[in-house]
């Protein structure tokens, strides 16, 4: 077979990527394909895989929904030799490394924008629109702003570690970088890593084995800033667990400051010990809350505010800023990801931005928003998936047939709609909410270690999330969907 990675360099893959562009753009018309398919970077090419890049999750997830599976049936057609197709989030900074003792070169009076900071190797590269000037607070995220601002000013850390909370795209990454900028505006001199969570259990597994754990262990406890983002994905990972939390000793002692990020509060994490707990909890645990109206607006407002800066054309006015204000409101990213699609679609202020062109220009947006999932119907495809009765979901029945189902329909119901633990337990048979923590947590396990479990509850979310609303009112035919494409990530 052939390595279509090592051919690269001679346009090996480029011309069957090409071959499968055109297709597409037959398939799905040129709007969507330049919304989509045109922004798609291959990373890659082997017998082993192909990785694809998206420039974010939003238009990951986007993509594989809607076009990964005819993505991936393209490419085998046009290259049979070439592996399963991967779709990731990579943007295109690389980061730099820096010696133990080399100073970044930023001046005390820098900014982001004038200078690249030098980061420990193997650290995220620092965004230049995430700093504390590009952060828009509200009632929501005022607290955690705050409190990102007086660790980024102390001179000892004063909340050790500081820990932000809350859901994606909320702005906890945002401070956290924030942070970073601020302390190497004011020091140039420190030594910060950025890294994920996922990326401290992959580093020290690749040290375990090839006998590096003492350099792993330099590289981490000779830092003056730590910020490990998504630190919930190293759960229940017990030897990964154990070295982060002696290195969280090691920084701790030396007043050395710990940021960190998770999708819920230390309080709730299971599969740690009450020790571990105590210490994740031990600084200032800040939870970032869902965005209102307000402050969503006041977002669109300050984005538009430095975008008319470099485009002096752009002109949205108040009742087009309320409207996507109103119908976008699940997070932030993806209301600025709205933005920049009608910036793109306006052609720079040549085209009015209407309230009837951000219907068709954010339609796939409008759509996502309009359709709210219920857990009544998350019940019944559930239910009829497994072919069980609804009944069974909200019974006091523990067999194990009925059990994982139900943790199914437990996760499904906290990832597909707003409502809370306490919620969701009440409409499975009045339970506690600990019980549904403990479910989601179930499935999210079982999903990263078992991929044909992972298929199958994505096959669960992708035919809820676009079950007809009609269908949802009644019963779903029975039945299993077909197993969609699932994308490796």
């Amino acid at each position: 077979m052939a390595n279509y990675e090592s051919q690269a360099g001679e346009g090996k893959f480029e011309n069957i990527w090409s071959r499968v562009r055109d297709r597409l753009k037959a398939d799905i018309g040129t709007q969507r394909f330049t919304y989509w398919i045109d922004p798609l970077r291959v990373i890659s090419a082997s017998e082993t895989r192909v990785i694809i890049a998206c420039s974010s999750r939003f238009e990951r997830d986007k993509v594989v929904e809607s076009h990964g599976e005819r993505i991936a049936h393209l490419i085998a057609e046009m290259a049979p030799g070439l592996g399963a197709v991967e779709f990731v989030v990579e943007t295109r900074p690389k980061p730099v490394a820096v010696a133990p003792n080399q100073a970044a070169r930023i001046t005390a009076d820098a900014s982001p924008s004038a200078a690249e900071p030098l980061m420990v190797q193997g650290s995220i590269p620092l965004s230049r629109a995430c700093t504390f000037a590009n952060f828009v607070t509200g009632r929501s995220n005022q607290v955690a702003f705050n409190e990102a601002r007086r660790a980024a000013d102390a001179e000892i850390p004063t909340a050790n570690p500081l820990f932000f909370f809350g859901g994606t795209g909320l702005g906890k990454s945002h401070l956290m970088h924030a942070i970073a900028w601020r302390i190497l505006e004011r020091e140039p001199s420190k030594r910060v890593l950025f890294i994920t969570a996922e990326t401290f259990m992959r580093r020290f597994v690749t040290a375990l084995k090839g006998g590096a754990t003492l350099e792993f262990k330099d590289l981490l406890r000779n830092v003056d800033l730590l910020l490990v983002d998504d630190v919930h994905f190293i759960l229940g990972k017990e030897a990964t667990q154990e070295e982060f939390f002696h290195t969280f000793d090691s920084l701790t002692d030396n007043n050395k400051q710990i940021v960190l990020s998770a999708d819920r509060s230390p309080s709730l994490f299971d599969k740690v010990s009450d020790r571990v707990r105590s210490r994740l909890m031990k600084g200032a645990s800040v939870e970032i809350g869902s965005t209102d109206l307000d402050l969503r607006l006041a977002i669109l407002e300050a984005k538009v505010e430095r975008l008319v800066k470099d485009r002096p054309g752009i002109s949205i006015g108040s009742d087009a800023l309320h409207y996507m204000a109103q119908r976008i409101a699940t997070n932030t990213r993806e209301l600025e990801g709205a933005l920049t699609r009608v910036v793109t679609q306006s052609e720079n202020g040549t085209r009015p931005v209407s309230i009837e062109n951000l219907q068709i220009w954010l339609a796939d947006f409008l759509k996502a928003y309009d359709r709210r999932v219920t857990i009544e119907e998350i019940k019944r495809k559930v239910a009829d998936h497994f072919q069980l009765k609804v009944a069974d979901l909200e019974s006091p029945n523990r067999s194990r047939s009925i059990v994982r189902p139900r943790q199914v329909a437990m996760y499904l119901s906290r990832i597909l709609t707003p409502r809370s633990f306490p919620e969701i337990g009440k409409r499975f048979g009045d339970r506690d909410h600990t019980t549904v923590m403990h479910a989601v947590s179930t499935v999210k396990a079982f999903i990263g270690t078992d991929p044909h479990f992972a298929e199958e509850v994505e096959g669960l979310r992708l035919s809820i999330r676009n079950w007809p609303v009609e269908q949802g009112s009644g019963d779903a035919k029975a039945g299993t969907p077909p197993a969609p494409f699932q994308p490796q990530i």
